[in-house]
């Protein structure tokens, strides 16, 4: 991760891309501090300059914009606070996600591809304008477009004028899906959804989010990949899915717990190869401990494979009793990974654990203090990880209510780096984002 000085130095000699905007003033701008706190722009936008000055000696790791124009954008009420009046909603943009993970020529290669096929098929379908297309920075490429169709944005009552474009952008994702687009879901019916800024920095790779043109989206990303900006000590983008010695590499200065029941990799041991006759598995496995607290945890947990479907309404119904939501959704083959990023008393977490059919957690948690997940696994031997963990969403029947219990920062950048960006608003956040890692290998 870039420092705070490093940062600093990046956005005074970048310039910030707004030239898109027919008025910044209308959307929102929000961003991630270095210490994975969310700012809110308390005022509105006119120009670059005005925004550069907002960061002062203090500059973002992700810098965001609101995909929607509000006739004021400051101090946008939630969807679910229905006692105050809603905000006048002007525009929408139409944005498309394409992500494929992990970070990686290869994947990257695919994801344009499924881009520049996507805007053609738009192009034949739809009623839309192009306004542009970026590369994130990231593992992909957003499309953002423009509404031909005027008609909702007429309706008089405001509460009802937000509801039929997000109806209306829900409907179109179907369409996208269901002619084989593999987009994100979460993103292109959200009014309320944020993107990367085009001109801001990926705080994690350290590449920059860049707008392309056409022509260049059609080309493989081999011909142009060098001309996009990136700081210095970016990531190097490796032409291959991450192989473990590049997870090595990367988690090497966060392996924080020494202790394991399994044999622990040393950085020291990163370039040697392991021997035996017994087939051995490397893990990246992430803590539950929230870090910078000494009694809370998050939850994440592997669901058995042979749980029946009165097992999983059962986990859902206590989670939802709790307040222990959201929960995000993760497959990897046939196998359901779920994380709750909340900083739950490990106590009542280790109480509630066997009721939900996690004994084995409950046990972990009382001989160390927390628990440790695979996240990303590799036999030994194998050129690239098969089965990669996809996002699938917000558990299904998951409550949407606010929950008293404060968000994980710790867990929070864990989804982050697992390419889902949860924006924690004004709520309270506990302990630091530093996720504690490790990585073992199993016979």
């Amino acid at each position: 991760m870039l420092s705070q000085e490093e940062l600093n130095a990046w956005y005074q000699s970048t310039q910030l891309d707004l030239q898109w905007l027919e008025k910044s003033s209308r959307h929102q701008f929000r961003w991630r501090s270095i210490n994975g706190r969310w700012v809110t722009s308390g005022r509105q936008i006119s120009n670059e300059s005005s925004l550069r000055k907002l960061f002062k000696q203090n500059a973002p790791r992700d810098l965001y914009i609101g995909t929607s124009a509000w006739l004021n954008p400051i101090e946008l009420p939630r969807l679910k606070d229905i006692d105050v009046p809603s905000p006048i909603l002007i525009d929408h943009l139409v944005v498309f996600d394409i992500d494929f993970r992990p970070f990686c020529y290869r994947r990257l290669e695919r994801a344009r591809k499924v881009t520049h096929n996507l805007l053609k098929w738009l192009d034949d379908n739809e009623n839309l304008d192009l306004q542009y297309i970026s590369y994130s920075g990231g593992k992909g490429f957003h499309l953002v477009l423009q509404d031909n169709d005027r008609s909702l944005f007429g309706i008089p009552e405001p509460r009802e004028r937000e509801q039929k474009v997000r109806e209306s952008r829900q409907s179109l994702l179907g369409r996208v899906l269901e002619a084989g687009f593999p987009v994100d879901k979460t993103v292109t019916g959200d009014t309320r959804r944020i993107i990367r800024l085009p001109g801001s920095l990926h705080g994690t790779t350290g590449w920059c989010c860049t707008r392309i043109s056409r022509e260049k989206l059609a080309l493989p990303l081999k011909k142009w990949k060098q001309t996009i900006p990136r700081h210095e000590r970016a990531i190097p983008m490796p032409y291959w899915p991450i192989a473990m010695k590049e997870i090595l590499s990367i988690v090497k200065e966060k392996i924080l717990n020494p202790f394991s029941r399994s044999k622990t990799i040393k950085a020291t041991d990163t370039g040697k190869k392991l021997t035996g006759e017994e087939t051995k598995t490397t893990a990246l496995q992430v803590s539950s401990q929230v870090v910078g607290t000494k009694s809370r945890s998050a939850l994440m947990a592997w669901l058995p494979t042979h749980w029946k479907d009165s097992q999983t309404v059962n986990f859902t119904n206590i989670v939802n009793q709790k307040g222990w939501s959201p929960v995000h959704h993760f497959k990897k083959g046939n196998h359901d990974l779920l994380i709750i990023p909340r900083a739950i008393p490990i106590e009542q977490l280790r109480k509630h654990l066997p009721s939900l059919g996690l004994r084995p957690l409950a046990t972990e948690i009382g001989m160390l203090g927390h628990y440790w997940t695979d996240i990303t696994s590799q036999t030994e031997g194998e050129e690239e990880i098969k089965e990669e963990i996809i996002y699938s969403g917000e558990w299904e029947n998951s409550t949407t209510l606010q929950s008293k219990v404060p968000w994980s920062a710790t867990h929070l950048e864990v989804l982050s780096r697992l390419g889902v960006v949860i924006d924690a608003g004004g709520d309270e956040v506990a302990g630091r984002p530093e996720p504690a890692m490790r990585v073992v290998v199993k016979a």
